[in-house]
């Protein structure tokens, strides 16, 4: 499949990396507005100059291509792939799908009305932690799951950049991983949010980078999400600290660690065990790439195709709102719910 991938600065250098590193793909093009970020990117699989583009226009144009992979600021992603798409590529996007919600619908929109494919990389789904998790509350072994509780504490300085602007770079940038997570591992998607957020005078964000929120789930579950990008040590995995309870017990995930605890009965644990990851033979970003290229060929769904990711972003926005008006906030309306089911 061959790719032209758009954003090949910082994170983007990975996906570079990626993309040369998987067999069935052939990178055709390289388009990025920084020519120290397009050398840089040429390096890693000794590409020529004739392959790279200061515009996506100009990429799209001159070079036969079949997906696109963007890597830029979550608010250029939908003037990068509603061309691709209509130009009858398929899309990889990073997360989130974009900052915004109406920019969310044209994207989906477009990726209606073109038939072409278009997934979210959500990469931490794939990571042997997460994937147990998921999997150990799809067993059963727990019952039904009642509450939830997760802590994010992680103190990170990008050293400026497009996330210390944002107005809110926790919720925005690195809280999607989060809430699709919750939606991954409960198998449960939110209803509704209500909680706040600041911005502790230490910080060097300008957005409030701290948070909390209480989600409403499917089955009347609480989500109790506690996050700060900001904390001054004591800091958790950045997939965050975990504590699922349900009806039979509970699974503890912690710094790595992963409990679960059987409780069949009230509140007596009769039985402790410690239990190891195991995740997917390619995980994070690699498990995104060869499901998009497995699904577009076999004419399926990715599993974080844009009309399942609208439930996790959407969760985003919700709490944005949340936290500024102090208001519950419900996650989907009626319009978006419609779109996602039209898939």
């Amino acid at each position: 499949m061959r790719f032209i991938q758009i954003g090949v600065g910082g994170f983007g250098k990975g996906w570079v990396q990626r993309l040369t590193d998987n067999p069935s793909v052939e990178l055709v093009a390289l388009v990025d507005v920084n020519q120290t970020n397009l050398t840089a990117a040429r390096k890693v699989g000794n590409y020529g100059k004739e392959i790279c583009f200061s515009r996506l226009n100009e990429a799209l144009k001159n070079i036969k291509a079949d997906a696109l992979v963007c890597v830029t600021p979550p608010e250029y992603h939908k003037q990068c792939v509603v061309p691709a798409m209509k130009a009858g590529l398929d899309v990889i996007t990073e997360k989130p799908m974009s900052s915004n919600l109406p920019s969310c619908l044209s994207i989906m929109k477009t990726s209606r009305s073109t038939g072409q494919t278009c997934v979210v990389s959500q990469n931490y789904r794939y990571k042997p932690e997460t994937w147990t998790l998921a999997r150990l509350v799809e067993s059963g072994r727990i019952g039904k799951i009642g509450q939830v509780k997760i802590d994010f504490y992680m103190g990170h300085d990008f050293g400026g950049g497009f996330r210390h602007e944002m107005e809110h770079p926790l919720l925005i940038d690195m809280a999607i991983h989060h809430f699709d997570l919750v939606r991954f591992v409960t198998g449960l998607n939110a209803l509704s949010v209500r909680g706040e957020s600041w911005n502790p005078a230490w910080s060097n964000y300008k957005g409030d980078s701290s948070s909390s929120l209480v989600f409403e789930m499917e089955n009347d579950a609480r989500v109790v999400y506690n996050a700060s990008w900001c904390a001054k040590g004591q800091f958790s995995n950045w997939d965050g600290n975990w504590h699922i309870e349900g009806s039979k017990g509970t699974i503890s995930y912690e710094n790595g660690k992963i409990s679960l605890y059987e409780v069949p009965k009230l509140y007596k644990v009769e039985k402790t065990k410690t239990v190891a990851a195991k995740g997917p033979k390619n995980t994070a970003q690699a498990f995104v790439l060869n499901d998009f290229i497995c699904s577009v060929k076999d004419g399926r769904r990715p599993q974080t195709d844009v009309f399942d990711n609208i439930h996790s972003i959407a969760m985003v926005f919700a709490a944005v709102k949340a936290v500024g008006t102090g208001k519950r906030i419900p996650i989907l309306d009626k319009r978006v719910q419609q779109l996602s089911r039209d898939a």
